[in-house]
């Protein structure tokens, strides 16, 4: 059995202003670096074997703090990074909704195949998380695997692992910095822990 410590990346400057991030590289804001010191001191009874980062600098920044001293390098790639939100990075939802009155509703249905002008759709995302996951838990059946991403991709990270129909990915929320525990096996993989945010406790925080 493997276990995926899946962490989304602590807070920044666009999330505490509600500003879409996507593809856009903003870095932690202090609140950010204190969450994933919290982190730290969770798992710092748990052993890590390996560590994998979107290499964006909200997330790759995260997973360094998160590991501490440990000697584990995370590996740093693209394929686990938000989805790219195109035209509607930088923006928040009520000036999506002022500068693409038409866009605006589409934007908030579930629809797998919508993306925004120069971003990608949900079914998108599914296809690269799906490859990137299965390829991290064969990896490492039998080791314990820091994952840290971003909040919609960790979405479709879930129904790839728990093996849900794609829709799923509008059935889970995660919030800045918080823990979800994956068990792995060759031929499934069990929820064990989801969206735990105990170790933020005392913290002020614009997230869910």
């Amino acid at each position: 059995m493997g276990t995926i410590f899946i962490v989304r990346h602590g807070e920044t400057e666009w999330n505490a202003l509600g500003r879409i991030q996507g593809h856009t590289d903003i870095e932690l804001s202090d609140q950010g670096a204190e969450q994933a010191r919290r982190l730290s001191q969770r798992l710092a009874s748990v052993p890590i074997h390996a560590a994998y980062s979107s290499d964006l600098k909200r997330a790759s920044q995260t997973a360094k703090l998160a590991l501490g001293e440990r000697d584990v390098v995370p590996h740093e790639t693209p394929r686990l990074r938000e989805y790219h939100k195109g035209a509607f990075e930088g923006l928040t939802l009520p000036q999506i909704q002022a500068q693409y009155p038409d866009e605006y509703p589409k934007y908030l249905e579930k629809d797998l195949d919508y993306a925004p002008q120069g971003g990608e759709t949900v079914r998108d995302v599914s296809v690269r998380m799906q490859g990137i996951l299965g390829e991290i838990k064969d990896r490492h059946l039998n080791e314990n695997t820091l994952v840290v991403g971003h909040g919609g991709s960790l979405r479709a990270a879930m129904v790839s692992l728990l093996g849900m129909p794609l829709e799923g990915n509008w059935s889970f929320v995660f919030g800045n910095c918080a823990l979800t525990v994956v068990d792995t096996f060759a031929d499934n993989a069990v929820l064990r822990l989801f969206n735990d945010k105990s170790h933020l406790d005392g913290l002020t925080t614009n997230q869910i």
